[in-house]
């Protein structure tokens, strides 16, 4: 047999720069066709974007009776769309997602096996993503139900079970949200795709975070780090060295937290939407209390609890405040605490959860008489009532699409 194989080998490599040459003759050949074809493509789906998108949203979806639109490449471009807009205009994003499944489930009628099976599950995906993130929870499911069907492949299912963590994130259902966000780093991993794998490793460490679950945390984060690309995910390279850092403040790693804290500073400008902003804020004021920068702490707190209670947000609110009344109770300054106590009834009295603030409030004049827990007992009282606030109705602020 070894005879035979050398006796093979000679002759496939004696042939394999005739090949090479005859296959690249031919790419060569056919490249001025495919070239010609590619823009031809493009030049429709510009044509049908403009004349679709152009008017209001609400007329989209009965100008799809219009066959012209029946474009398996307009479908991709539609999806595309949707999920360069959903991280900064969820909103826009919705519209766009709905006419894009329409869209699909037409192009799906008229040749069911024309659309790949891949495309149709990651439409219901972004779906399922614009309506969690307009909170619309339970039609985002109702998605992510049909989505199941269709994930067959690892990429198809690591997005499918991204999608739908961040749901079970935003239910309050923490252990499912995690099992899920594994499963997706996992599907990731095996098809060798660092940045996807990272991403998912950096919203389980988020998680983890928000939960107190601090070696577990820190565990994730680095993972996340060592294979994020913070150009294409500023804001979540941001979350992550912020996140990160107080994980360190909090064990006494302070120097390596201070580093990371200054390193998150660099992709602040490319966080444009100021829900978003205020989150990265909230997170580096958790960062500066955890390392004892106090100062810092109070400037960060008071600004990012104002913007909160503008915007009427219950849960972010009143955790900002009484992070914000500690501060000062550590600094001599506990008088000054009712004042912006009393600025939580004035905004949200009477409003759904806002019972839930006057415990937490409870807990804090406890802490005043009593004395003041660490800053670990600390962050396990706010997971608590973060995950209270989702279960009596007054969810936080979505968790942002990536």
């Amino acid at each position: 047999m070894g005879g035979l194989q050398a006796e093979k080998g000679p002759k496939v490599r004696r042939s394999h720069p005739l090949l090479y040459a005859q296959v690249w003759a031919n790419l060569k050949a056919r490249l001025p066709e495919q070239e010609s074809l590619a823009r031809k493509r493009r030049r429709t789906v510009d044509q049908l974007q403009a004349e679709l998108l152009a008017g209001p949203p609400d007329t989209w979806r009965a100008r799809l009776l219009d066959q012209r639109f029946h474009n398996q490449d307009f479908f991709e471009y539609l999806l595309e769309l949707c999920h360069q807009t959903l991280p900064f205009n969820p909103w826009r994003g919705f519209e766009v997602s709905e006419v894009a499944l329409e869209l699909g489930g037409l192009l799906s009628e008229e040749a069911p096996d024309a659309a790949p099976v891949e495309t149709l599950c990651r439409a219901l995906c972004l779906g399922s993503h614009a309506r969690r993130l307009i909170g619309e929870t339970a039609r985002a499911e109702v998605l992510l139900i049909r989505a199941a069907y269709l994930a067959d492949d690892p990429a198809a299912r690591g997005f499918f079970c991204r999608a739908y963590g961040l749901l079970r994130w935003d239910q309050g259902r923490m252990e499912e949200a995690t099992a899920l966000l594994h499963q997706a780093s996992r599907r990731y991993r095996e098809l060798g795709d660092i940045g996807e794998e990272a991403i998912c490793e950096g919203m389980v460490g988020l998680l983890y975070n928000e939960e107190g679950e601090l070696p577990r945390a820190e565990s994730a984060l680095r993972k996340a780090r060592s294979g994020l690309d913070s150009r294409s995910q500023p804001r979540l390279a941001a979350q992550v060295h912020l996140a990160l850092a107080r994980c360190l403040a909090l064990t006494d790693r302070k120097a390596d937290a201070r580093a990371l804290r200054e390193s998150a500073w660099s992709l602040y400008p490319y966080t444009p939407r100021e829900e978003a902003m205020c989150a990265l804020l909230w997170l580096e004021a958790q960062v500066a209390d955890a390392m004892g920068d106090l100062a810092d702490a109070e400037t960060l707190l008071d600004s990012v609890r104002r913007k909160f209670l503008a915007k009427g947000f219950l849960p972010e609110a009143t955790l900002t405040t009484i992070q914000l009344a500690r501060v000062l109770i550590r600094q001599g300054r506990g008088v000054e605490t009712p004042a912006r106590t009393a600025e939580l009834t004035e905004r949200f009295g009477g409003r759904p959860g806002f019972a839930l603030t006057l415990t937490a409030l409870g807990f804090l004049a406890e802490e005043t008489a009593n004395g003041m827990a660490d800053e670990k007992t600390w962050s396990l009282m706010a997971a608590s009532y973060l995950s209270s606030f989702r279960l009596v109705g007054a969810s936080p602020q979505p968790v942002p699409f990536v």
